[in-house]
């Protein structure tokens, strides 16, 4: 065998391997990792908001407030409706 052929049987073994785990797990990777990735952009822009907020660039803290709204939307959370419950907003 080349060197050739014996990477991709490897790649072809672990990719077996890795279906077989997820199968018996019942979990999906991909799943957590899509998750994992928003919570940790959703951090980054939540950052950037307060960061532009304090040197007063309300232009770009619009913009990551929007960010902020739709990453909620993907995960799921819903700020609003958990503000007025804890009556911290909307007190009209």
């Amino acid at each position: 065998m080349t060197d050739k052929e014996i990477k991709k049987l490897a790649n072809h073994i672990a990719q077996a391997l890795i279906d077989k785990a997820v199968e018996s797990s019942g979990e999906s990777w991909k799943t957590d990792n899509e998750l994992d990735h928003l919570v940790g952009e959703l951090a980054r822009c939540m950052t950037l908001q307060n960061v532009y907020e304090e040197r007063e660039e309300y232009e770009k803290c619009a913009i990551m407030k929007i960010r902020v709204t739709e990453i909620n939307k993907k995960l799921g959370v819903d700020l609003i409706n958990e503000e007025d419950e804890n009556g911290n907003e909307d007190e009209t």
